[in-house]
């Protein structure tokens, strides 16, 4: 009697316990690790992963160690193609950015962490002054857009 107890109540459990549902996107299970979505970019990563192994069990894929499914990157973005000055560079307090014509765009200065530390905007402008000496010493990133074209520059900023 104790045997078909035991078997009764074991029997979903064992039979229910099995089933599994199937995985509809690529999903990470980790230690540590983080998640960045901007706009249509997602990065994920994760720490600490030493092994690399793949287990296949009918439909479902279990991965472990460094995972890297489809990458791709789309940009709509092209080059700007006018003739531009960006000096002294490196600089202690002034960038001096000028143009072979006037534009309307915008100027971003990014950190080497992706940061935005300065905006500013081009108004039917050929020449532009961006003032870096609240900045620490280091190297910045400078964009330029202007009407879905970007030019990017690498900047100095010493004491």
């Amino acid at each position: 009697m104790k045997k078909l107890l035991l078997i009764l109540l074991c029997l979903p459990v064992i039979g229910f316990g099995q089933m599994a549902t199937p995985v509809t996107s690529p999903s990470v299970v980790s230690s540590a690790g983080q998640s960045f979505a901007n706009g249509n970019v997602i990065i994920d990563f994760t720490l600490g992963e030493i092994t690399i192994a793949t287990f296949t069990s009918g439909n479902t894929i279990l991965t472990q160690g460094f995972h890297q499914d489809n990458l791709s990157v789309h940009t709509l973005t092209h080059n700007l193609n006018i003739k531009t000055k960006v000096y002294p560079n490196p600089t202690s307090n002034i960038l001096i950015i000028e143009l072979d014509k006037n534009i309307d765009g915008e100027l971003l200065v990014y950190d080497t962490n992706g940061k935005l530390v300065i905006t500013d905007k081009l108004i039917d402008q050929k020449q532009k002054q961006l003032n870096f000496s609240s900045l620490k010493q280091g190297n910045y990133f400078l964009h330029i857009n202007s009407a879905n074209r970007k030019s990017v520059y690498q900047i100095n900023k010493s004491k």
